[in-house]
Protein backbone atom coordinates (compact mmCIF):
# COMPACT_ATOMS: atom_id res chain seq x y z
CA UNK A 1 0.00 0.00 0.00
CA UNK A 2 1.17 3.96 -0.92
CA UNK A 3 0.91 5.68 1.74
CA UNK A 4 1.53 9.67 0.99
CA UNK A 5 1.74 12.38 3.62
CA UNK A 6 1.73 16.34 2.22
CA UNK A 7 2.23 19.15 4.24
CA UNK A 8 4.74 19.73 7.52
CA UNK A 9 1.86 18.15 9.44
CA UNK A 10 0.75 15.89 6.66
CA UNK A 11 0.35 13.12 9.54
CA UNK A 12 -1.94 14.70 11.51
CA UNK A 13 -4.07 16.02 9.03
CA UNK A 14 -3.99 15.03 5.85
CA UNK A 15 -2.78 11.41 5.33
CA UNK A 16 -3.95 9.58 2.65
CA UNK A 17 -3.47 5.91 1.60
CA UNK A 18 -3.40 4.68 -2.59
CA UNK A 19 -3.70 0.89 -3.09
CA UNK A 20 -4.63 0.98 -6.93
CA UNK A 21 -2.20 -2.42 -7.44
CA UNK A 22 -4.13 -4.26 -6.01
CA UNK A 23 -7.39 -1.99 -5.07
CA UNK A 24 -7.48 -2.70 -1.20
CA UNK A 25 -7.24 -0.77 1.75
CA UNK A 26 -7.85 -2.35 5.27
CA UNK A 27 -9.13 -0.18 7.59
CA UNK A 28 -8.16 -2.13 11.05
CA UNK A 29 -4.40 -0.71 9.69
CA UNK A 30 -5.14 3.13 9.95
CA UNK A 31 -5.83 4.78 13.39
CA UNK A 32 -8.97 6.78 14.13
CA UNK A 33 -6.50 9.87 13.21
CA UNK A 34 -5.64 8.78 9.63
CA UNK A 35 -1.72 7.82 10.87
CA UNK A 36 -0.83 4.29 9.51
CA UNK A 37 -0.85 1.74 12.06
CA UNK A 38 0.36 -2.18 12.39
CA UNK A 39 -0.52 -4.63 10.04
CA UNK A 40 -2.57 -7.26 12.20
CA UNK A 41 -3.91 -11.25 11.64
CA UNK A 42 -6.88 -9.75 12.21
CA UNK A 43 -6.60 -6.83 9.57
CA UNK A 44 -5.09 -9.62 7.13
CA UNK A 45 -8.12 -12.25 7.65
CA UNK A 46 -10.46 -9.00 6.90
CA UNK A 47 -8.60 -8.10 3.55
CA UNK A 48 -8.75 -12.03 2.64
CA UNK A 49 -12.45 -11.89 3.38
CA UNK A 50 -13.36 -8.49 1.50
CA UNK A 51 -11.99 -9.57 -1.66
CA UNK A 52 -14.12 -12.85 -1.47
CA UNK A 53 -16.75 -10.80 -1.29
CA UNK A 54 -16.02 -8.60 -4.19
CA UNK A 55 -15.48 -11.17 -5.97
CA UNK A 56 -18.62 -12.61 -5.70
CA UNK A 57 -19.78 -8.49 -6.33
CA UNK A 58 -17.70 -8.61 -9.52
CA UNK A 59 -19.33 -11.95 -10.83
CA UNK A 60 -22.61 -11.68 -9.94
CA UNK A 61 -23.20 -7.77 -10.73
CA UNK A 62 -20.68 -5.77 -12.13
CA UNK A 63 -19.50 -8.32 -15.66
CA UNK A 64 -23.42 -8.12 -16.15
CA UNK A 65 -23.34 -4.35 -15.74
CA UNK A 66 -20.46 -4.15 -18.19
CA UNK A 67 -21.84 -5.79 -20.71
CA UNK A 68 -25.38 -3.62 -20.84
CA UNK A 69 -23.11 -0.82 -20.38
CA UNK A 70 -21.24 -1.86 -23.90
CA UNK A 71 -24.66 -2.25 -25.52
CA UNK A 72 -25.52 1.36 -24.41
CA UNK A 73 -22.46 3.38 -25.73
CA UNK A 74 -22.82 1.33 -28.64
CA UNK A 75 -26.41 2.34 -29.66
CA UNK A 76 -25.79 5.74 -28.46
CA UNK A 77 -22.58 5.50 -30.79
CA UNK A 78 -24.38 3.72 -33.73
CA UNK A 79 -25.37 6.81 -35.73
CA UNK A 80 -21.71 7.33 -36.29
CA UNK A 81 -21.13 3.88 -37.68
CA UNK A 82 -24.39 4.61 -39.51
CA UNK A 83 -23.28 8.12 -41.39
CA UNK A 84 -20.45 6.37 -43.25
CA UNK A 85 -22.63 3.39 -44.77
CA UNK A 86 -25.27 5.78 -46.55
CA UNK A 87 -27.36 7.35 -43.81
CA UNK A 88 -26.98 11.01 -44.42
CA UNK A 89 -27.82 10.58 -48.61
CA UNK A 90 -30.79 8.02 -47.95
CA UNK A 91 -32.66 10.46 -46.05
CA UNK A 92 -31.29 13.78 -47.88
CA UNK A 93 -29.25 15.42 -44.70
CA UNK A 94 -27.01 18.53 -45.73
CA UNK A 95 -24.34 20.68 -43.99
CA UNK A 96 -25.09 20.38 -40.02
CA UNK A 97 -27.87 18.02 -39.80
CA UNK A 98 -25.63 15.33 -38.68
CA UNK A 99 -24.69 17.32 -35.48
CA UNK A 100 -28.36 18.09 -35.05
CA UNK A 101 -28.93 14.68 -34.48
CA UNK A 102 -26.43 13.62 -32.69
CA UNK A 103 -27.10 17.17 -30.26
CA UNK A 104 -30.93 16.06 -29.82
CA UNK A 105 -29.50 12.82 -28.01
CA UNK A 106 -27.59 15.10 -25.64
CA UNK A 107 -30.97 17.20 -25.25
CA UNK A 108 -33.20 14.42 -24.38
CA UNK A 109 -30.36 12.47 -22.04
CA UNK A 110 -30.07 15.62 -20.12
CA UNK A 111 -33.97 16.38 -19.71
CA UNK A 112 -34.37 14.03 -16.85
CA UNK A 113 -30.97 13.44 -15.61
CA UNK A 114 -30.56 15.49 -12.66
CA UNK A 115 -33.52 13.33 -10.91
CA UNK A 116 -32.73 9.93 -11.90
CA UNK A 117 -30.52 8.90 -9.54
CA UNK A 118 -33.20 10.07 -6.53
CA UNK A 119 -36.10 8.05 -8.80
CA UNK A 120 -33.92 5.26 -8.74
CA UNK A 121 -33.68 5.28 -5.06
CA UNK A 122 -37.11 4.85 -4.58
CA UNK A 123 -38.04 2.30 -7.42
CA UNK A 124 -35.08 0.26 -6.92
CA UNK A 125 -32.26 -0.34 -9.52
CA UNK A 126 -33.65 -3.95 -10.20
CA UNK A 127 -36.42 -2.80 -11.66
CA UNK A 128 -35.57 0.73 -13.31
CA UNK A 129 -32.29 -0.20 -14.98
CA UNK A 130 -33.26 -2.88 -16.82
CA UNK A 131 -36.70 -1.17 -17.81
CA UNK A 132 -34.55 2.08 -19.39
CA UNK A 133 -32.77 -0.61 -21.30
CA UNK A 134 -35.72 -2.38 -22.70
CA UNK A 135 -36.72 1.07 -23.51
CA UNK A 136 -33.84 2.15 -25.48
CA UNK A 137 -33.32 -0.78 -27.47
CA UNK A 138 -36.87 -0.32 -28.95
CA UNK A 139 -35.99 3.58 -29.75
CA UNK A 140 -32.30 2.20 -30.93
CA UNK A 141 -34.36 -0.83 -33.20
CA UNK A 142 -37.13 1.76 -34.36
CA UNK A 143 -34.39 3.90 -35.77
CA UNK A 144 -34.00 1.75 -38.79
CA UNK A 145 -37.32 2.06 -40.42
CA UNK A 146 -37.42 5.69 -40.10
CA UNK A 147 -37.64 7.57 -43.79
CA UNK A 148 -37.01 11.42 -42.79
CA UNK A 149 -34.24 13.43 -41.34
CA UNK A 150 -37.39 14.72 -39.44
CA UNK A 151 -38.01 10.95 -37.68
CA UNK A 152 -34.26 10.51 -36.79
CA UNK A 153 -34.36 14.06 -34.77
CA UNK A 154 -37.52 12.80 -32.62
CA UNK A 155 -36.03 9.61 -32.64
CA UNK A 156 -32.79 10.50 -31.21
CA UNK A 157 -34.58 12.83 -28.61
CA UNK A 158 -36.25 9.33 -27.46
CA UNK A 159 -33.28 7.48 -27.36
CA UNK A 160 -31.22 10.41 -24.89
CA UNK A 161 -34.83 10.19 -22.38
CA UNK A 162 -34.58 6.31 -22.31
CA UNK A 163 -31.10 6.17 -21.93
CA UNK A 164 -30.99 9.07 -19.17
CA UNK A 165 -30.59 7.79 -15.42
CA UNK A 166 -29.24 3.86 -16.28
CA UNK A 167 -25.19 5.30 -16.30
CA UNK A 168 -25.72 7.12 -13.23
CA UNK A 169 -27.68 4.54 -11.56
CA UNK A 170 -25.10 1.60 -12.45
CA UNK A 171 -21.91 4.24 -10.64
CA UNK A 172 -24.87 4.84 -7.46
CA UNK A 173 -25.34 0.85 -7.34
CA UNK A 174 -21.73 0.16 -7.53
CA UNK A 175 -20.94 3.05 -4.95
CA UNK A 176 -23.39 1.06 -2.81
CA UNK A 177 -21.96 -2.57 -2.62
CA UNK A 178 -17.61 -1.34 -2.87
CA UNK A 179 -15.67 0.42 -0.43
CA UNK A 180 -13.49 3.35 -1.61
CA UNK A 181 -10.65 0.81 -1.63
CA UNK A 182 -12.31 -0.92 -4.34
CA UNK A 183 -14.56 1.57 -6.29
CA UNK A 184 -12.20 3.58 -8.66
CA UNK A 185 -11.17 0.57 -10.44
CA UNK A 186 -14.35 -0.97 -10.45
CA UNK A 187 -15.83 2.39 -11.95
CA UNK A 188 -13.07 2.01 -14.48
CA UNK A 189 -14.18 -1.03 -15.56
CA UNK A 190 -17.85 -0.04 -16.21
CA UNK A 191 -16.31 2.72 -18.51
CA UNK A 192 -13.92 0.47 -20.17
CA UNK A 193 -17.83 -0.26 -22.19
CA UNK A 194 -17.12 3.53 -23.84
CA UNK A 195 -13.38 1.92 -26.04
CA UNK A 196 -14.74 -1.71 -25.92
CA UNK A 197 -17.94 -0.73 -27.93
CA UNK A 198 -16.20 1.21 -30.53
CA UNK A 199 -13.56 -1.47 -30.97
CA UNK A 200 -16.96 -3.67 -31.40
CA UNK A 201 -19.39 -1.07 -33.63
CA UNK A 202 -15.93 -0.28 -35.91
CA UNK A 203 -15.39 -3.89 -37.71
CA UNK A 204 -19.00 -4.46 -37.27
CA UNK A 205 -19.70 -1.53 -39.91
CA UNK A 206 -17.27 -2.75 -42.50
CA UNK A 207 -18.88 -5.88 -42.13
CA UNK A 208 -22.55 -4.36 -42.70
CA UNK A 209 -21.01 -2.50 -45.58
CA UNK A 210 -21.20 -5.48 -47.76
CA UNK A 211 -24.84 -6.49 -46.83
CA UNK A 212 -26.71 -6.15 -49.74
CA UNK A 213 -30.79 -7.10 -49.01
CA UNK A 214 -33.41 -5.73 -51.34
CA UNK A 215 -35.42 -3.17 -48.67
CA UNK A 216 -33.00 -2.91 -45.91
CA UNK A 217 -30.03 -0.34 -46.01
CA UNK A 218 -26.81 -1.02 -44.49
CA UNK A 219 -27.37 1.65 -42.23
CA UNK A 220 -30.91 0.45 -41.41
CA UNK A 221 -29.12 -3.52 -40.22
CA UNK A 222 -26.99 -1.58 -37.70
CA UNK A 223 -30.15 0.09 -35.55
CA UNK A 224 -31.64 -2.62 -35.90
CA UNK A 225 -29.51 -5.85 -35.42
CA UNK A 226 -27.90 -3.30 -32.05
CA UNK A 227 -31.94 -2.53 -30.84
CA UNK A 228 -32.79 -6.40 -30.88
CA UNK A 229 -29.81 -7.31 -28.96
CA UNK A 230 -30.04 -5.00 -26.09
CA UNK A 231 -33.67 -6.10 -25.88
CA UNK A 232 -32.78 -9.04 -25.19
CA UNK A 233 -29.77 -8.52 -23.16
CA UNK A 234 -31.73 -5.94 -20.75
CA UNK A 235 -34.39 -8.66 -19.41
CA UNK A 236 -32.12 -10.43 -17.98
CA UNK A 237 -31.22 -7.52 -15.96
CA UNK A 238 -34.43 -8.25 -13.79
CA UNK A 239 -33.14 -11.23 -12.50
CA UNK A 240 -29.35 -10.56 -11.99
CA UNK A 241 -29.55 -6.50 -10.86
CA UNK A 242 -29.88 -6.16 -6.79
CA UNK A 243 -30.99 -2.49 -4.99
CA UNK A 244 -27.92 -2.82 -1.94
CA UNK A 245 -25.77 -5.35 0.02
CA UNK A 246 -28.69 -5.37 2.49
CA UNK A 247 -31.36 -6.77 0.36
CA UNK A 248 -29.23 -8.32 -1.86
CA UNK A 249 -30.20 -12.23 -2.69
CA UNK A 250 -27.26 -13.69 -3.43
CA UNK A 251 -24.97 -12.38 0.04
CA UNK A 252 -25.57 -14.40 3.07
CA UNK A 253 -26.10 -12.56 6.38
CA UNK A 254 -22.55 -12.75 7.59
CA UNK A 255 -21.46 -10.85 4.10
CA UNK A 256 -24.36 -8.16 4.36
CA UNK A 257 -22.82 -7.49 8.27
CA UNK A 258 -19.62 -7.78 7.06
CA UNK A 259 -19.47 -4.84 4.15
CA UNK A 260 -21.61 -2.99 5.98
CA UNK A 261 -19.61 -2.75 9.39
CA UNK A 262 -16.84 -2.33 7.00
CA UNK A 263 -18.44 1.08 5.06
CA UNK A 264 -19.75 2.63 8.21
CA UNK A 265 -15.58 2.19 9.54
CA UNK A 266 -14.32 4.11 6.44
CA UNK A 267 -17.11 6.89 6.73
CA UNK A 268 -19.20 5.72 3.23
CA UNK A 269 -22.93 5.59 2.17
CA UNK A 270 -24.88 2.52 2.62
CA UNK A 271 -27.64 1.40 0.37
CA UNK A 272 -29.89 1.71 2.64
CA UNK A 273 -29.45 4.96 3.79
CA UNK A 274 -32.26 6.93 3.92
CA UNK A 275 -31.80 10.35 1.33
CA UNK A 276 -31.78 13.51 3.05
CA UNK A 277 -33.30 16.90 1.80
CA UNK A 278 -30.47 18.80 3.68
CA UNK A 279 -27.88 16.75 2.39
CA UNK A 280 -29.18 16.83 -1.01
CA UNK A 281 -28.93 20.49 -0.63
CA UNK A 282 -25.91 20.56 0.81
CA UNK A 283 -24.27 18.46 -1.92
CA UNK A 284 -25.68 20.19 -5.28
CA UNK A 285 -24.47 23.39 -3.94
CA UNK A 286 -20.81 22.29 -3.42
CA UNK A 287 -18.98 24.35 -5.58
CA UNK A 288 -16.13 21.40 -5.14
CA UNK A 289 -18.21 18.83 -6.89
CA UNK A 290 -18.69 20.22 -9.78
CA UNK A 291 -15.08 21.94 -10.29
CA UNK A 292 -14.17 18.54 -10.32
CA UNK A 293 -16.52 17.19 -12.68
CA UNK A 294 -15.62 19.71 -14.83
CA UNK A 295 -12.35 17.50 -15.35
CA UNK A 296 -14.63 14.68 -16.53
CA UNK A 297 -16.55 17.28 -19.13
CA UNK A 298 -13.55 17.22 -20.74
CA UNK A 299 -12.36 13.70 -20.67
CA UNK A 300 -15.77 12.96 -22.14
CA UNK A 301 -15.38 15.43 -24.72
CA UNK A 302 -12.07 14.16 -25.80
CA UNK A 303 -13.45 10.60 -25.59
CA UNK A 304 -16.26 11.39 -27.29
CA UNK A 305 -15.15 12.81 -30.67
CA UNK A 306 -13.71 9.53 -30.70
CA UNK A 307 -16.07 7.46 -30.69
CA UNK A 308 -18.36 10.01 -32.71
CA UNK A 309 -16.18 10.64 -35.51
CA UNK A 310 -13.12 8.79 -35.75
CA UNK A 311 -14.37 7.28 -38.68
CA UNK A 312 -15.11 10.48 -40.76
CA UNK A 313 -11.96 11.49 -39.39
CA UNK A 314 -10.05 8.72 -40.71
CA UNK A 315 -12.32 8.58 -44.09
CA UNK A 316 -11.27 12.39 -44.77
CA UNK A 317 -7.59 11.05 -44.50
CA UNK A 318 -8.29 9.21 -47.93
CA UNK A 319 -9.51 6.20 -46.78
CA UNK A 320 -12.62 4.02 -47.94
CA UNK A 321 -15.39 3.82 -45.84
CA UNK A 322 -15.15 0.16 -44.94
CA UNK A 323 -11.36 0.90 -44.19
CA UNK A 324 -12.43 4.18 -41.89
CA UNK A 325 -14.18 1.86 -39.94
CA UNK A 326 -11.83 -1.02 -39.43
CA UNK A 327 -9.37 1.82 -38.91
CA UNK A 328 -11.49 3.40 -36.02
CA UNK A 329 -11.42 0.71 -33.73
CA UNK A 330 -7.66 1.73 -33.65
CA UNK A 331 -7.71 4.61 -30.90
CA UNK A 332 -10.47 2.87 -29.19
CA UNK A 333 -7.95 -0.33 -28.46
CA UNK A 334 -5.55 2.25 -27.00
CA UNK A 335 -8.70 3.74 -24.99
CA UNK A 336 -9.43 -0.12 -23.43
CA UNK A 337 -5.93 -0.70 -22.66
CA UNK A 338 -4.96 2.59 -20.89
CA UNK A 339 -8.51 2.26 -18.80
CA UNK A 340 -7.20 -1.53 -17.68
CA UNK A 341 -4.23 0.39 -16.50
CA UNK A 342 -6.10 3.15 -14.90
CA UNK A 343 -5.57 1.44 -11.19
CA UNK A 344 -1.76 0.95 -11.90
CA UNK A 345 -1.75 4.56 -13.13
CA UNK A 346 -3.28 6.23 -9.62
CA UNK A 347 -0.59 3.41 -7.45
CA UNK A 348 2.32 5.37 -9.55
CA UNK A 349 1.19 8.71 -8.97
CA UNK A 350 0.19 8.11 -5.70
CA UNK A 351 -3.17 10.13 -6.13
CA UNK A 352 -5.82 10.24 -7.95
CA UNK A 353 -6.16 14.11 -9.08
CA UNK A 354 -2.26 13.20 -10.36
CA UNK A 355 -2.79 10.60 -12.28
CA UNK A 356 -5.89 12.43 -13.86
CA UNK A 357 -4.02 15.73 -14.77
CA UNK A 358 -1.29 12.92 -16.28
CA UNK A 359 -4.42 11.55 -18.61
CA UNK A 360 -5.79 14.87 -19.71
CA UNK A 361 -2.38 15.45 -21.00
CA UNK A 362 -1.81 12.64 -22.80
CA UNK A 363 -5.08 13.48 -25.04
CA UNK A 364 -3.82 17.12 -24.79
CA UNK A 365 -0.49 16.45 -26.88
CA UNK A 366 -3.05 14.25 -29.31
CA UNK A 367 -5.40 16.82 -29.87
CA UNK A 368 -2.05 19.20 -30.60
CA UNK A 369 -0.41 16.94 -33.00
CA UNK A 370 -4.20 16.46 -34.67
CA UNK A 371 -4.30 19.96 -34.98
CA UNK A 372 -0.79 20.75 -35.86
CA UNK A 373 -0.32 18.65 -39.31
CA UNK A 374 -2.00 16.74 -41.73
CA UNK A 375 0.16 14.46 -41.98
CA UNK A 376 -1.63 10.85 -42.23
CA UNK A 377 0.76 8.73 -39.65
CA UNK A 378 1.22 11.66 -37.42
CA UNK A 379 -2.66 12.14 -37.31
CA UNK A 380 -3.30 8.71 -36.63
CA UNK A 381 -0.58 8.77 -33.49
CA UNK A 382 -2.57 12.11 -32.17
CA UNK A 383 -5.99 10.13 -32.25
CA UNK A 384 -4.66 7.28 -30.44
CA UNK A 385 -3.07 9.40 -28.10
CA UNK A 386 -6.76 11.48 -27.80
CA UNK A 387 -8.22 7.62 -27.44
CA UNK A 388 -5.50 6.96 -24.93
CA UNK A 389 -5.83 10.13 -22.92
CA UNK A 390 -9.83 10.43 -22.77
CA UNK A 391 -10.50 7.04 -21.87
CA UNK A 392 -8.09 6.96 -18.93
CA UNK A 393 -9.56 9.82 -17.59
CA UNK A 394 -12.86 7.87 -17.78
CA UNK A 395 -11.44 4.99 -15.71
CA UNK A 396 -9.73 7.70 -13.37
CA UNK A 397 -12.13 10.65 -12.88
CA UNK A 398 -15.73 8.98 -12.45
CA UNK A 399 -14.32 6.95 -9.79
CA UNK A 400 -12.60 9.48 -8.14
CA UNK A 401 -15.69 12.27 -8.35
CA UNK A 402 -18.23 9.19 -6.30
CA UNK A 403 -15.37 8.38 -3.97
CA UNK A 404 -14.46 11.72 -2.87
CA UNK A 405 -18.15 12.32 -2.15
CA UNK A 406 -19.60 9.29 -0.10
CA UNK A 407 -20.10 10.71 3.16
CA UNK A 408 -23.84 9.98 2.58
CA UNK A 409 -25.97 8.64 0.43
CA UNK A 410 -27.37 12.24 -0.95
CA UNK A 411 -23.56 13.55 -1.38
CA UNK A 412 -23.01 10.07 -3.64
CA UNK A 413 -26.13 10.43 -5.66
CA UNK A 414 -25.69 13.63 -6.50
CA UNK A 415 -22.10 13.12 -7.32
CA UNK A 416 -22.61 9.99 -9.40
CA UNK A 417 -25.62 11.84 -11.34
CA UNK A 418 -23.25 15.15 -11.25
CA UNK A 419 -20.87 13.37 -13.13
CA UNK A 420 -22.85 11.37 -15.64
CA UNK A 421 -24.77 15.17 -16.32
CA UNK A 422 -21.40 16.76 -16.76
CA UNK A 423 -20.23 14.02 -19.40
CA UNK A 424 -23.65 13.88 -21.08
CA UNK A 425 -23.33 17.70 -21.46
CA UNK A 426 -19.80 17.32 -23.18
CA UNK A 427 -22.02 15.99 -26.07
CA UNK A 428 -23.34 19.46 -26.75
CA UNK A 429 -19.39 20.52 -27.69
CA UNK A 430 -18.13 17.25 -29.23
CA UNK A 431 -21.39 16.81 -31.34
CA UNK A 432 -20.66 20.61 -32.66
CA UNK A 433 -16.86 21.03 -33.01
CA UNK A 434 -16.42 18.70 -36.01
CA UNK A 435 -18.35 20.05 -38.72
CA UNK A 436 -18.39 18.85 -42.28
CA UNK A 437 -16.99 22.30 -43.96
CA UNK A 438 -13.99 21.98 -41.48
CA UNK A 439 -12.73 18.39 -43.10
CA UNK A 440 -10.25 17.77 -43.05
CA UNK A 441 -7.81 19.68 -40.71
CA UNK A 442 -11.27 20.07 -38.23
CA UNK A 443 -9.08 23.24 -36.61
CA UNK A 444 -12.10 24.26 -34.46
CA UNK A 445 -12.62 21.05 -33.19
CA UNK A 446 -9.38 20.32 -32.37
CA UNK A 447 -8.49 24.00 -30.65
CA UNK A 448 -11.54 23.47 -28.60
CA UNK A 449 -10.67 20.13 -27.06
CA UNK A 450 -7.25 21.18 -26.47
CA UNK A 451 -9.27 24.07 -24.83
CA UNK A 452 -10.65 21.89 -22.44
CA UNK A 453 -8.04 19.76 -21.43
CA UNK A 454 -6.22 22.58 -20.59
CA UNK A 455 -9.06 23.38 -18.01
CA UNK A 456 -9.59 20.18 -17.11
CA UNK A 457 -6.19 19.82 -16.05
CA UNK A 458 -6.75 23.15 -13.97
CA UNK A 459 -9.95 21.37 -12.45
CA UNK A 460 -7.89 18.83 -11.06
CA UNK A 461 -5.34 20.96 -9.41
CA UNK A 462 -7.72 23.32 -8.10
CA UNK A 463 -9.80 20.18 -6.43
CA UNK A 464 -6.89 18.72 -4.59
CA UNK A 465 -6.55 22.25 -3.05
CA UNK A 466 -9.34 22.39 -2.40
CA UNK A 467 -9.55 18.96 -0.83
CA UNK A 468 -6.47 19.64 1.06
CA UNK A 469 -7.81 22.16 2.93
CA UNK A 470 -10.98 20.56 3.53
CA UNK A 471 -9.32 17.36 5.04
CA UNK A 472 -7.42 19.61 8.05
CA UNK A 473 -10.68 21.30 8.29
CA UNK A 474 -12.36 17.59 9.13
CA UNK A 475 -9.54 16.49 11.35
CA UNK A 476 -9.57 19.75 13.47
CA UNK A 477 -13.53 18.67 13.65
CA UNK A 478 -12.79 15.12 14.32
CA UNK A 479 -11.45 16.23 17.74
CA UNK A 480 -14.12 18.27 18.93
CA UNK A 481 -15.92 16.30 21.75
CA UNK A 482 -19.33 13.94 20.58
CA UNK A 483 -21.40 15.90 22.86
CA UNK A 484 -21.16 18.59 20.77
CA UNK A 485 -22.96 16.85 17.51
CA UNK A 486 -26.23 16.64 16.54
CA UNK A 487 -26.23 13.49 14.44
CA UNK A 488 -27.38 10.22 15.22
CA UNK A 489 -25.19 7.85 16.08
CA UNK A 490 -24.35 5.85 13.09
CA UNK A 491 -24.01 9.35 10.94
CA UNK A 492 -21.79 10.82 13.89
CA UNK A 493 -19.49 7.82 13.26
CA UNK A 494 -19.56 7.76 9.84
CA UNK A 495 -19.16 11.80 9.66
CA UNK A 496 -15.77 11.79 11.91
CA UNK A 497 -14.04 9.18 10.16
CA UNK A 498 -15.24 10.74 6.19
CA UNK A 499 -12.18 11.85 4.54
CA UNK A 500 -11.96 13.03 1.09
CA UNK A 501 -9.70 10.71 -1.23
CA UNK A 502 -7.20 12.37 -2.96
Amino acid sequence: MDQKVIGSEASKFEYIEVDESSQSTDIAHVSVDGAPGNYTEEAIHAEKRLSRYCRKVDVRILIYAIVLCVLNQSDRGSIGVAKVVGLESDLGMVKNDFNIATTLFTVGYLSLEVFSNFVLKRVGASKLLPTLGVLWGCVCALQGIIRTKAQLFVMRVLLGMSECGFTAGILLIVSFFYPKSKLTTRVGFFYLSAPLSNVFSGPLASALSHIHHPTIKRWQWVFILEGVLTIVVSVFGFFILQDHPEKCSFLSDDDKEFIVSYKKKEGSLGGSQRLSFSDTKRALFDWQLWVMTFATFATCAASSSVSVFAPELINELGFTAAQSQAMSALPSVFGAIAILLAGQTVRVCGSHWLAGVLALSVALLGSVLMAATLNIPVRIIGLCLVGAGGFSGLGILPGWNITANSQNVAHSAVASAATVFMGSASGFVSSNIFLNQDAPRFIIGHSVNIGLLFLGIAACIVTRLSMGRRNRLLQVQEMRPVAEFSDSPDDLDRSRAFRYVL
